[in-house]
This record gives C-alpha cells, sequence and structure tokens, in this order.
C-alpha cells in the first residue's frame, strides 16, 4: 500500500511563516548583521512606529531612535556580534516624531542566508510611567516623612512655643495657601499666629466665640480633621463655619474655597486647633489632613509642655501662672483629634 506524503511548496512555506510572523503581539524587527538594515518587521513592528511595511524595511535602527538610544543600540549590536547577548531598553522615535520606550531582546537569526538579528520588541512606555510615578510617590512620602521628623525634633527641643514658625513648617508639609493656629480658652479660640493673606490683613488676637452648639461640638470633639471642600456652599459644615467666623473673623473667609480644621488634643482635652484654607475648592486630600494630623498631635504636645513649664516656672517664682497669651507664647486650655481628608 503505497503513502503519499503532502510536503508544502516553498510559496507555501513562505506564506504560513509570514503569517504567524504578522500574527506576534509584539514587534518583530529583522536587522542584517552586516548592512545595519532593517531586512523585515512584522505588522506590529510597524504599527508601532507609525510606518508602512514598505516604508519601514531597508530603515537603519537610527531612524527610529532617539540620539542617546542609538548610541546604545549601536554599542549592544556590536558587541552581539561579537557573541554578547541582545537586551536593552531604548527609546524609539515614531514617524510623526512622537516617543516611546521599548524592550528589545535579540537572538541570531540566519534570513535569506544572512546573518541576522531578530528583535522581539515591545512598547513599555506603560511600566514605566508606572514606575516613574510610583519612584516620584515614594520620594515625596520621604520627604515628607523626614520633615514630620525634622518638625517633631525641633518641638521637642524647645520649651517655648513658637506659633509663627510652627505654620512656617506646617506649610513647608501640607501646601496651602493660608494657615492658622489657635488656642482654646473656655468657649473662645484666639489666634495665636497667622499665615498668608490672613496674615497680612488681621494682626490682631482674633478671638473666635463657640456660641453655636453644632459647630462648637464638631469643632471641639471630632475625632479627625474636618474637611469642607467648599465654604459658599449650603454644606451643614460650610454653613456653620460661616455662622461662627462672623465680625472681625469674616477675614479668615475671604477668598477661601477650601478649608481644613485640625484640631491639637492630648488625651482627650482640646487645646485648639490648625486651620488651614486654599482658594480653590475641593483642593485638600485625606493624605493632607493625615499629615497635618501627625504635625498637630506634636504641635499639642508641644503646647502642653509650654503651658506645664510656664506654670513650673511662675510657682517657683511664688507667682500665680498666666496663660500663653498673657506669657507671650501659645498655648491655651485646648486638646487635640484625628484624622480625616476633606468632605
Amino acid at each position: 500500500m503505497n503513502h503519499r506524503r503532502n510536503r508544502a511548496s516553498p510559496d507555501e512555506g513562505e506564506a504560513r511563516y509570514r503569517s504567524l510572523f504578522d500574527a506576534a503581539a509584539d514587534g518583530l524587527i529583522i536587522v542584517d548583521l552586516q548592512t545595519g538594515c532593517v531586512l523585515e518587521a512584522n505588522s506590529a513592528a510597524c504599527a508601532m512606529h507609525g510606518f508602512t511595511r514598505e516604508a519601514f524595511i531597508g530603515l537603519r535602527p537610527a531612524d527610529f531612535l532617539e540620539l542617546d538610544s542609538q548610541l546604545a543600540f549601536d554599542n549592544s549590536f556590536r558587541a552581539f556580534r561579537a557573541g554578547s547577548m541582545f537586551d536593552i531598553q531604548l527609546v524609539h522615535v515614531r514617524r510623526d516624531g512622537s516617543t516611546f520606550h521599548a524592550e528589545w531582546r535579540g537572538t541570531a537569526l540566519p534570513y535569506r542566508d544572512r546573518p541576522c538579528l531578530l528583535g522581539v520588541v515591545r512598547d513599555v512606555s506603560q511600566r514605566i510611567q508606572a514606575d516613574l510615578h510610583l519612584n516620584q510617590r515614594v520620594e515625596a512620602r520621604t520627604r515628607e516623612q523626614s520633615a514630620l521628623l525634622e518638625v517633631s525634633h525641633a518641638l521637642a527641643s524647645t520649651l517655648e512655643l513658637q506659633p509663627g514658625v510652627i505654620l512656617d513648617q506646617l506649610r513647608g508639609i501640607v501646601e496651602c495657601e493660608k494657615a492658622g493656629l489657635f488656642a482654646l480658652t473656655d468657649s473662645t479660640l484666639t489666634a495665636l499666629a497667622l499665615r498668608g493673606t490672613w496674615q497680612e490683613e488681621q494682626t490682631a488676637s482674633l478671638p473666635i466665640h463657640l456660641e453655636g452648639p453644632q459647630i462648637a461640638t464638631a469643632l471641639l470633639t471630632a475625632p479627625r480633621p474636618m474637611g469642607i471642600s467648599d465654604v459658599g456652599s449650603d454644606d451643614p459644615a460650610a454653613v456653620s463655619l460661616r455662622t461662627l467666623l462672623t465680625g472681625d473673623a469674616t477675614v479668615l473667609l475671604q477668598d477661601v474655597g477650601a478649608w481644613m480644621w485640625v484640631p491639637l488634643a492630648v488625651t482627650g482635652r482640646i487645646l485648639g486647633g490648625l486651620g488651614l484654607a486654599h482658594s480653590h475648592r475641593d483642593y485638600f486630600t485625606p493624605h493632607q489632613a493625615a499629615l497635618a494630623l501627625s504635625m498637630a498631635d506634636q504641635v499639642a504636645i508641644t503646647m502642653v509642655n509650654a503651658e506645664l513649664y510656664d506654670r513650673g516656672a511662675h510657682l517657683a517664682a511664688g507667682l500665680a501662672p498666666t496663660d500663653a497669651r498673657g506669657s507671650g507664647r501659645d498655648a491655651g486650655d485646648v486638646g487635640r483629634t484625628a484624622a480625616v481628608g476633606p468632605e
């Protein structure tokens, strides 16, 4: 019994090869090791660079690489000829001039009786961008933690409260246009220091009487920072804030879009708070609130230490202790809370 074996013709084999070559999701580029020219490229490689196949064939890698990447490619190409691996990341230039990051993995391939480099090319721009973004976030968090540590050391090294310095440090950690440090005595908040246009527009102590039970409760018992995304809105917190800041205190609402109140407290005792404002609505984030709260913890401890030091000094002198404003410092009968972002 005779068996006939079917063999593909050369043309059929070429068609099958072409089909598999073009079906690859990654770019495939065949570069002549002698001339350095592109002998073949699949559809993915051509589309990646914005060329037709006819226009892409015959180019040199230098024609679609940035200058620094051209040099890197040439060095790797020479090393590959000498037997080294070809594994490199380059910046490619599309036909329209835009760029993208690509990863090359190369292997030797005889093509049309010529020694060649078969490069598997993958666009890794999204991965590069994600890595860059991650690195930027890590660097930003590192800077923030370093700044908080410096602030903690600075506050722990002094027994005297310096409200202006505290606000300058705060604005170096949490970006805001205006900031204030307020101390609480009985049911009155007093501005110990102001920064931004608040400082320029108002130098008085700005006593704020907490007469409304709703806003007083919100400010003095909230276990976290209170954020108001739009102080001009009908949000109950925004309405309460506008009701609270009347008279001379209305200056604190001038040109303000977003507001954040960060209570100062130690073991449940409210000492006052940090007020931060920005002209843009929806400005403050939960992360910023957490940073401000971390600093508020340190400030509250410093306020207590300053108060205790003041009392001890006066008792040693046989005098009645004065409060922070009377002693020229900043303390007040105050406390602290926890962290949350704007609403």
